[in-house]
């Protein structure tokens, strides 16, 4: 079942706007999936200089799956993705390169 009782009622009031803004140190995405817990976040701001595959998930060791996960493409676009906060009690965005070269991963946690 849905774990739909995240955030207290002014929290979830105030979605679009959140109070923290988390730099976070530039990750690589390699040939395996890495995972950063987002849990207490709402939205995750992406750049990265290759393409990359990404998932949330609720455990730091579930896997990418290339055939079905969406991409993201490299270069100067920065992603804004909205973290879903029903998935369960911690979720975990995990990213993978597409192709055949590390990509760098930019990231901020809001």
């Amino acid at each position: 079942m849905a774990d739909i009782q995240r955030y207290r009622a002014h929290e979830s009031l105030n979605t679009q706007t959140a109070a923290s803004w988390a730099v976070q140190t530039a990750a690589t995405a390699g040939s395996s999936a890495s995972s950063v817990q987002v849990t207490a976040y709402h939205t995750i701001h992406i750049q990265t200089d290759e393409d990359i595959y990404f998932t949330f998930a609720t455990s730091s060791s579930d896997s990418i799956s290339t055939s079905n996960d969406l991409y993201l493409m490299g270069g100067d676009s920065v992603y804004s993705v909205r973290i879903p906060n029903g998935l369960g009690k911690d979720v975990y965005i995990q990213w993978e390169r597409k192709g055949s070269s590390d990509a760098t991963v930019r990231y901020v946690l809001a």
